[in-house]
């Protein structure tokens, strides 16, 4: 049952959250390149330095990873840089929001491994909490890419409305979680692409299934890689990654093909060999550039029947 009291607190926040985004949406856009990266990066040192929830859960993350494979420095610096990068990613939700058309293209580069995405056929798109990933649709979107992407709804109706507004202003397509399938298929037979974002928790519910993601099992979603097997698409890796200037660098470590589709095949087995191997890239782009992804988010939760290592995080 809902706590009637959270209702009620929640009910009374949300005109004062629709108001702070509006303003946000007005002001972010109106300072200069320097200062939006300069903010992104004051408010990484200043969450570091309070009490926050995130920066505990950041830390047990880097810890259960990284173990005492790297000093405390290092770590202190990792989760820093991934307050700053997150914040970054949220700011420029707004900033890119005014001249969409001008300021993208100026600061955001294509590596050219990343152009047979725009082939004409289709692809799934799978991405992490990394770097930029909002502004990678966009850009994407801007370039021509018949880019849709799946995202969870926000319990704001009213910001969920504008946010979405702001990630479809070049173009892109934003679909809810729920009920996305029979859309999706139909985009793919249409040689669209099909984002997602792809390092987050899965209840066992929702579809999820457990497979290592970092040395660590974790419960992800499996839709992407069962799409991918019954419909024959390639699977095309994005990563959009921050550079010192305020640029972004936006580029693809690879493709994975799936399996012919074999209806004898155990189907089960066959989409769960894949998602592997899809956190495995993942996984491994993490490793190269921790600094970049968002670790103060509770991706390893345990379950009743599972077994998991002594250091697994607890949250």
């Amino acid at each position: 049952m809902p706590n009637p009291s959270k209702i009620r607190r929640r009910a009374l926040r949300r005109p004062f959250e629709t108001v702070g985004f509006r303003f946000l949406q007005w002001f972010i856009p109106l300072l200069p390149r320097s200062a939006v990266v300069g903010l992104s990066r004051l408010a990484g040192r200043i969450m570091w330095l309070l009490p926050l929830p995130e920066k505990r859960i950041g830390l047990k993350n880097i810890d259960a990873v990284f173990g005492d494979t790297k000093p405390p420095a290092e770590k202190r610096f990792i989760l820093t840089s991934s307050f700053s990068t997150f914040c970054l990613t949220m700011l420029d939700m707004f900033w890119f929001s005014k001249n969409p058309a001008k300021r993208i293209p100026r600061y955001i580069d294509f590596e050219p491994n990343f152009d047979p995405f725009f082939q004409d056929k289709a692809h799934l798109f799978l991405t992490a909490h990394f770097g930029g990933w909002e502004v990678m649709g966009q850009n994407i979107a801007l370039r021509g890419g018949d880019l849709v992407g799946v995202a969870a709804t926000i319990k704001n109706k009213q910001v969920d409305a504008l946010f979405q507004r702001m990630r479809e202003q070049t173009g892109q397509t934003i679909i809810p979680q729920k009920g996305a399938l029979r859309t999706l298929i139909a985009r793919l037979r249409k040689k669209s692409k099909v984002g997602f974002v792809l390092d987050q928790h899965t209840s066992e519910h929702e579809g999820g299934i457990t497979v290592d993601f970092l040395g660590l099992p974790m419960s992800v979603s499996a839709a992407p890689a069962a799409l991918a097997y019954r419909t024959g698409t390639e699977i095309f890796f994005g990563f959009c990654m921050p550079q010192k200037n305020g640029k972004y660098k936006l580029y693809s470590p690879g493709t994975l093909q799936p399996p012919a589709f074999d209806k004898t095949a155990d189907a089960d087995l066959v989409t769960y060999e894949l998602t592997q191997r899809i956190q495995n890239v993942i996984s491994e782009e993490i490793h190269k550039h921790p600094e970049y992804w968002l670790w103060s988010y509770k991706h390893w939760r345990k379950r009743a029947d599972g077994e998991y290592p002594d250091h697994y995080p607890d949250y």
